[in-house]
């Protein structure tokens, strides 16, 4: 089992920004509404702050768009993550919009939108989300 440690530093790697980079502990904290300061989020992802208030948990989780009980999961395997990033995008209602659009195209169809979604994604200088598999 992961400490509060591992699963904050987990936290800022896996639910980066749109641009891929780590959030800085500055926008942690602006982002929470200075719920917990950027300091307090580095002694918190370098362990030397163990024992957070729950404001504090639920100000970290709200901000990273994990539900509260991350911080007390014994699962933080690679699919448990995805699943948390899915269900952080699908909150947005444009990616719900397009996630609904496109469940019930065939298989040429999904592919169309898979191409148009790298080709938009690198012309912004995003990395590609997309893996190289055939349908």
């Amino acid at each position: 089992m992961a400490d509060l440690a591992e699963k904050i530093d987990l936290l800022f790697r896996t639910f980066t920004r749109p641009d891929g980079r780590e959030y800085t502990y500055k926008e942690v904290e602006l982002g929470t509404q200075k719920a917990v300061t950027d300091a307090y989020v580095w002694k918190l992802r370098m362990g030397q702050a163990t024992n957070p208030s729950y404001r504090v948990l639920r100000a970290l989780a709200a901000f990273f768009q994990v539900p509260l009980t991350y911080f007390f999961e014994d699962d933080l395997s690679p699919e448990y993550l995805e699943d948390l990033k899915l269900a952080a995008a699908l909150r947005d209602s444009q990616v719900a919009e397009i996630a609904l659009r496109v469940a019930d195209l065939d298989e040429r169809g999904l592919q169309a939108v898979r191409e148009m979604v790298e080709y938009v994604r690198k012309a912004q200088g995003l990395n590609s989300t997309i893996q190289d598999e055939e349908p």
